[in-house]
């Protein structure tokens, strides 16, 4: 028999007469021939621990322990530790290895109860500083525990560490914020008040987390005590203006927010804010000045987007108060909001003072001027053609001024007289004195050279057409044309367009709309109004064009994000070449390639270049790293652009490529059914876009 054999027998022989000094004996030999053998140095802990034999038997203990903790067998290692435990209790560095074991078990559970167990031994024994120690751990362990969080800060208040306890009660604060839990909220202030009842940080952050609740009155209440202590406490200052602002107490706010710029009265924060405060207190005008003086602020700091809400809003309110209108569009160009300005820019358009058409009549004697907008040119139309006395246009002479001043006097049946001193003709054309020019002068040269006459720029008026030709506004496009051809009687530029935009099935515009009769009062007025609107139009167009020019040299080739943003604006606009050559400069961005060709072909389709759609939207199906969504929503595209262009069996095929992947994409159902019904095809799978007898005899056309 080997001798390890006969130790273990002796042993066991030992143990049987109840003689565990000799069985320990027995033991040791046995563990000091093998000092492998783990087994029996745990049988020989085990024994040291019946002895009474606590230091040897913990010492043994933890050698065991060791072996199992390093090898990975952690829940033998657990079991060891817990041995260890009922030898001697009172061990801190048990709970602490049981505590990271269980860790690494994941048994968060336990880990966190064999820290508790630990923490009440140090608070036992006095030692607070580890039991700071121990709650660090537990909250690291479970961060969103509100009562060992809380934990923490009284133990750092205990320990007098009074900034760090404040720190940890604003760290809560703010874990517990987004979830607006009040009764937390209300938690934290009987311990935070109770640990550091003079922490101003901690009182702020508090009044937020009431705030953030729906409980302003409470908010309000410790702000001011913040305030009694520091009247100049900024961002206590900042949120009791919120705070007043959540009562709808504008007149507090106002006067919270008065007090901050007296700290700071080049903070445009607290600008914007005062201003906000104003609006909401309806002093609409105060508001429009405190902006008005720092407005350049914004701008230069590249935050002139921080301001449009506000204008928006006073241009609602003020909307005759031409300062807004004028910064609202400063803004817009700041901002590269082409459809904005555009539209606003149009409004104004609109919204100018109407001209009404003049009527002059007879007078039975001498009569007192009369001022053009004392005129009531409904009430007084003019008497019939066949009256010889009546006057039926203004003409005016390439004479003197006095001529002129003379012969354009009519009288009023009524007493009152119209003087043309009276009149502001800038802007408004009239009809040309066919005598006072030459036969042989040309007459865009003879309109030029009249004197008294505004000046016709017919090439500029021509090309302006043409623009509206070449972006699909046949109508704007024929109404300027014949507002030449009325306005000078013969302009072969204009009538040559006026042809075209006919070919291409633009609608002409009514000659009872444009057109003036010659030998009439009320045609010749018209006429000059009708000039005066287009020079606005012109006008406009003009200051957009430039717009659109500054745009170009502002916007840099890698702002991928503003020419995409143009793209839209300018293709929302129906200005569809523009819109193009943007999607154009931004296709070469990966994450925005497919967005701009999707988009992209949707305006050729607009165009009618159905062609060249099909090419843009194969392009997109041809790209490498296309993803599933972006497919299917091309041959969306691309089946919508077969129904434009009349291919219904093409468009069906597009189509159905969608269905296979996504029957509910969009309306493809209904768009399959139509095709199918419309090409006479039978529906063999019961109407379902995406069943396999429509794909028998598919064609790809991609």
């Amino acid at each position: 028999m080997l001798k390890k054999e006969k130790l273990l027998a002796a042993a066991q022989k030992n143990l049987l007469k109840g003689q565990i000094g000799k069985a320990i004996k027995d033991y040791e030999k046995i563990v000091a021939g093998d000092a492998k053998d783990i087994r029996n140095r745990q049988k020989l802990a085990e024994l040291y621990s019946r002895g009474h034999m606590a230091e040897k038997a913990l010492e043994t203990y933890e050698g065991v322990a060791q072996h199992y903790g390093d090898n990975g067998f952690f829940l033998k290692a657990l079991a060891v530790y817990k041995q260890m435990q009922k030898v001697d209790a009172s061990r801190p560095e048990l709970y602490q290895r049981l505590a990271e074991l269980n860790v690494k078990q994941g048994l968060i559970g336990n880990a966190l109860t064999e820290y508790r167990n630990l923490l009440n031994l140090y608070r036992r024994q006095g030692e607070l500083d580890e039991a700071v120690k121990v709650l660090g751990q537990m909250k690291d362990l479970d961060p969103n525990n509100l009562g060992i969080s809380l934990q923490v800060a009284e133990a750092y208040s205990q320990t007098q560490q009074q900034e760090r306890a404040s720190e940890c009660l604003v760290e809560i604060l703010q874990r517990v914020m987004p979830s607006a839990d009040l009764r937390a909220v209300e938690k934290i202030q009987d311990v935070g008040l109770a640990c550091c009842p003079t922490s101003a940080p901690f009182k702020v952050e508090l009044a937020r987390g009431f705030l953030a609740c729906g409980q302003a009155g409470c908010s309000i209440e410790l702000l001011q005590k913040v305030l009694k202590e520091d009247p100049q406490h900024s961002e206590a200052l900042l949120l009791l203006a919120k705070g007043y602002r959540a009562l709808a107490d504008h007149a507090s706010e106002i006067a919270t927010y008065g007090q901050l710029l007296k700290i700071d009265a080049d903070n445009l924060d607290w600008r914007k804010g005062y201003a906000c405060a104003l609006l909401a207190g309806e002093k609409t005008e105060q508001a429009l000045s405190e902006l008005e003086q720092f407005k350049e602020g914004f701008f230069a700091e590249g935050r002139a987007a921080d301001l449009k809400e506000f204008y928006e809003l006073i241009k609602e309110q003020l909307p005759a108060n031409e300062q807004a209108v004028a910064s609202l569009q400063a803004i817009y160009e700041q901002t590269g909001e082409g459809g904005k300005l555009f539209d606003l820019m149009s409004s104004r358009q609109d919204e100018g003072p109407a001209v009404e058409d003049v009527v002059v009549g007879d007078i039975a004697g001498p009569t007192e001027p009369t001022s053009f907008g004392e005129l009531d040119l409904e009430e007084e139309p003019f008497s019939s053609a066949g009256d010889e006395d009546q006057l039926s246009t203004f003409e005016i002479e390439a004479g003197s001024p006095a001529e002129a001043d003379q012969e354009s006097k009519q009288e009023m049946p009524q007493g009152g007289g119209l003087e043309f001193d009276d009149l502001d003709l800038d802007g408004i054309e009239f009809g040309l004195d066919e005598a006072a020019v030459p036969a042989d002068t040309p007459l865009d040269t003879a309109v030029n050279e009249q004197p008294g006459r505004s000046t016709i720029d017919v090439s500029s008026e021509v090309e302006e057409a043409e623009f509206y030709f070449q972006q699909g506004l046949l109508a704007e496009a024929s109404q300027k044309c014949q507002s030449l051809l009325d306005r000078l009687g013969d302009c072969p530029q204009a009538q040559q367009l006026l042809d075209k935009i006919a070919n291409d099935g633009g609608a002409p515009v009514a000659a009872a709309q444009v057109k003036t009769v010659p030998g009439t009062a009320s045609s010749s007025v018209t006429g000059a109004l009708q000039g005066l609107e287009d020079r606005e139009r012109s006008r406009l167009d003009g200051a957009f064009s430039e717009f659109k020019k500054g745009l170009e040299n502002q916007v840099s080739a890698e702002d991928f994000e503003t020419h995409y943003n143009l793209g839209i604006a300018y293709k929302e606009m129906g200005l569809l070449d523009d819109a193009i050559s943007q999607f154009d400069k931004v296709k070469v961005d990966p994450q925005r390639r497919i967005d701009c060709l999707t988009l992209k072909g949707v305006c050729l389709v607009q165009k009618g270049a159905f062609d060249e759609a099909v090419s843009t939207f194969r392009e997109g199906l041809a790209y490498d790293t296309l993803k599933e969504s972006e497919r299917i929503s091309l041959y969306y595209e691309l089946g919508l652009l077969y129904v434009e262009w009349g291919q219904p069996l093409e468009a069906l095929d597009s189509f159905q490529c969608v269905a296979d992947v996504d029957p509910f994409f969009r309306n493809v159902d209904d768009q399959i059914r139509q095709l199918r019904k419309e090409l006479g095809l039978d529906d063999d799978n019961g109407g379902t876009p995406s069943g396999n007898s429509s794909g028998k005899s598919r064609v790809s056309y991609i």
